[in-house]
């Protein structure tokens, strides 16, 4: 009777155990998919060398700090910047960056690529900065090529915080976020932003602070 009794128990329990992890794992999955998903940015680097350029405008470069698969003569891709479809039209652009970059009678320029994240067909998208000024602001101040997005101000993000000096913005899929002020927050679609008050309220959703505008 005793061992009855012990193999009745032990059913019970078994199946409680088993409805636990199933219940927990139907939370599991429940939070999983309603936290929002983010672009992994993986930091900054310095550019070895700069190796050669195409025509769509990327760079082909070295990366010392880096593993050699993605560290060797890999391109990049100038984030926020529109190049023309096609070499002949962007050739102004092309023989800019290349005396900026290649030319062999300037001096050696500090390369460094900011908020690195991953493109399509293994190419990097980063902010570059050459000697500590933003590449792709330089280049659209020089109309040599147009930014790919504005933040148009409308009747919405007037009134955030964002909206002046003391707030704090990224974009939804980010995990960096910046000062209103920042010239990577200039570049970003109004329709993917989001707006903190302070710095804790945007840690708190995981984001870390931009490096360039450091919040």
């Amino acid at each position: 009777m005793k061992g009855l009794k012990d193999m009745k128990k032990s059913r019970v329990l078994l199946k409680l155990t088993l409805t636990t992890i199933i219940a927990l794992s139907v939370t599991g999955t429940a939070i999983q998919e309603s936290k929002p998903e983010l672009i992994e940015s993986y930091g900054d680097a310095k550019v070895s060398s700069v190796l050669r350029l195409d025509e769509h405008v990327r760079i082909f470069c070295d990366i010392v700090e880096l593993p050699p698969v993605i560290g060797q003569n890999i391109p990049v891709c100038i984030n926020g910047l529109k190049p023309a479809d096609n070499a002949k039209d962007n050739l102004k652009l092309l023989m800019f960056l290349n005396d900026l970059l290649l030319s062999k009678n300037s001096e050696p320029k500090e390369i460094v690529l900011k908020d690195i994240r991953r493109g399509e067909r293994f190419c990097l998208i980063a902010d570059i900065e050459v000697d500590g000024q933003d590449l792709c602001d330089l280049l659209i101040e020089k109309k040599l090529a147009e930014k790919v997005i504005e933040v148009a101000p409308s009747k919405k993000t007037d009134s955030t915080p964002a909206a002046n000096e003391g707030g704090y913005i990224a974009t939804k899929s980010s995990k960096v976020y910046h000062r209103a002020t920042c010239s990577h927050a200039k570049r970003m679609d109004a329709a993917k932003a989001v707006t903190f008050s302070s710095r804790q309220d945007a840690e708190k959703t995981g984001r870390r602070p931009c490096k360039t505008c450091k919040p």
